[in-house]
């Protein structure tokens, strides 16, 4: 590399700090007629170059990584007295150079801290989903004498032989065998609606675009902006996606965080709410959080207006915590309380849970968690939902996006009653992997892998297996679960 070629993004901005034009060339072969000659000046007096034995700069020399790194550490240095067009310039140095300043001993993070300074961020993913339909298997001789009523599990059992039909060959009138008026007509819908595509499988490609940007408003102020763009490459039949409503922007990040206190930090905004593993909420919100973070402790409160779809009129309080217990295990907790419009007031809504983490060993970390959605009639004194989802997870090995080749694989396993939180929708807004008919209401295992093929790029393969529903909706009705294989291919920067 050769030394006015790193020289040259520095002089582009006339260096850093005051301008020099009449101080004294400290080099003997920079002449004053040289393009260079008030840069390089400039540079010298500032104390980022010094040349190669103090009166010789040698702007034609091939210099080592490591030089350039000095060179960018100098002026990391003096970055306090560079303008925003300036900063940016070290700023793209320093990442250029980032591993060589490391080892130097010089943190390029320390330029985010400086006012001025804005940083970008983001994230790429391409989806390969398949998931053939779930189907179902009918009873059709005992069917007309089950009593449907889950919740409480009675059920009138009619003493028949079983005539399992499965719901593709369901005829409305087989020999007239098992014609019996609504309840025949309630098996005939059930049927058509598995077959046409109320449970439907899945085989599409798609993408999800995420880019944010964090600018250093004032010492102790940042501000936050981003957005995420999805869409699909096709439909699940196959046919190329050209609907404009298969296509989602928007903007999922807009907020102010401050620093007020030494460990106190406030936010207002859009921001992703977490709620504890994220199985009922992992998604966008509009409202205020404060976390205070000790050393091993960190507590987090807010309230904020839901943005999922089915739930953009929900409003929630919440508070959660977490705590390293020891060098290898944590735990943590929270608990939300949902305002939910037109809620009658003899009813509350309520979400809480709990995990604990733990490594075993160097190579492997165990996760379980569980989490809650209960509704609560006051005056009937009773749940009217008490929803419960338990998740587990065994991991052996660590998929590190800073270090090339390193990989994990995984287990887990997902036990979840069927959830009403998403009111348009049903089931849960949360961040399973899984999809459709996958996500409440079953019993699923799964398995899978990460490996980082190159810095900053991973590959994800993920697929379930053994899973069944937890609760059928009729005592003469089996339904078969199709199993769902992802392929993911994730990009940060």
């Amino acid at each position: 590399m050769k030394k006015t070629k790193i020289l040259a993004a520095l002089a582009a901005t006339m260096a850093v700090g005051a301008t020099c034009a009449f101080a004294a060339n400290p080099f003997a072969d920079v002449p004053a007629d040289s393009w260079a000659y008030q840069s390089v000046v400039t540079l010298a007096n500032s104390g980022i170059l010094q040349g190669v034995d103090g009166t010789h700069f040698q702007g034609n020399r091939n210099i080592t990584r490591y030089e350039a790194a000095e060179i960018t550490a100098k002026a990391m240095a003096h970055a306090d007295r560079a303008n925003a067009q300036q900063r940016a310039v070290i700023n793209k140095l320093a990442n250029e150079f980032a591993g060589e300043l490391n080892n130097l001993g010089v943190r390029v993070a320390n330029l985010e801290d400086q006012v001025g300074t804005v940083k970008f961020s983001g994230t790429f993913k391409v989806d390969y989903n398949h998931k053939p339909a779930s189907t179902r298997d009918y009873d059709v001789a005992n069917y007309k004498g089950i009593k449907d009523d889950i919740k409480n599990k009675t059920h009138n059992h009619a003493m028949q032989p079983a005539d399992w039909q499965s719901g593709e060959t369901v005829k409305e009138n087989k020999d007239n065998k098992y014609t019996t008026g609504d309840t025949y007509g309630t098996l005939k819908a059930d049927a058509d609606a598995y077959k046409s595509g109320a449970v439907t499988g899945d085989d599409s490609y798609s993408y999800t675009a995420q880019l944010k940007a964090t600018a250093k408003v004032s010492k102790n102020v940042k501000a936050n902006f981003g957005f995420k763009y999805e869409g699909k490459f096709k439909e699940p039949d196959g046919t190329p996606d050209v609907a404009a409503d298969k296509t989602y922007a928007h903007v999922n990040v807009a907020n102010v965080q401050a620093k007020v206190a030494d460990r106190v930090s406030v936010l207002a905004g859009r921001h992703t709410l977490t709620l504890g593993q994220g199985y009922i909420y992992d998604d966008v919100a509009d409202g205020v959080e404060a976390q205070v973070a000790a050393d091993k402790v960190r507590v987090q409160a807010g309230y904020a207006k839901l943005k999922a779809k089915g739930l953009t009129e929900d409003k929630v309080g919440y508070v959660q915590a977490r705590a390293a217990v020891s060098d290898f295990a944590a735990i943590g907790a929270y608990y939300g309380h949902v305002v939910v419009p037109n809620e009658p007031k003899d009813s509350s809504t309520h979400v809480y849970g709990a995990f604990v983490q733990a490594n075993v060993g160097k190579q492997v970390q165990a996760l379980a968690s569980y989490e809650k959605f209960r509704v609560y009639d006051s005056t009937a004194k009773k749940a009217l939902d008490n929803s419960v989802a338990r998740y587990g997870k065994v991991t052996y090995g660590k998929a590190d996006f800073a270090t090339p080749k390193s990989w994990d694989v995984w287990v887990d396993y997902l036990n979840a009653d069927p959830f009403s939180f998403n009111g348009e929708t049903g089931g849960v807004n949360g961040g399973t992997w899984r999809k459709g008919d996958l996500t409440d209401n079953v019993i699923s295992w799964g398995i899978g892998a990460d490996y980082i093929f190159a810095k900053n790029a991973k590959f994800q393969f993920k697929q379930s297996f053994a899973s069944k529903l937890k609760y059928e909706p009729h005592a003469a009705v089996k339904t078969k679960v199709g199993e769902q294989t992802k392929v993911q291919l994730e990009f940060v920067f």
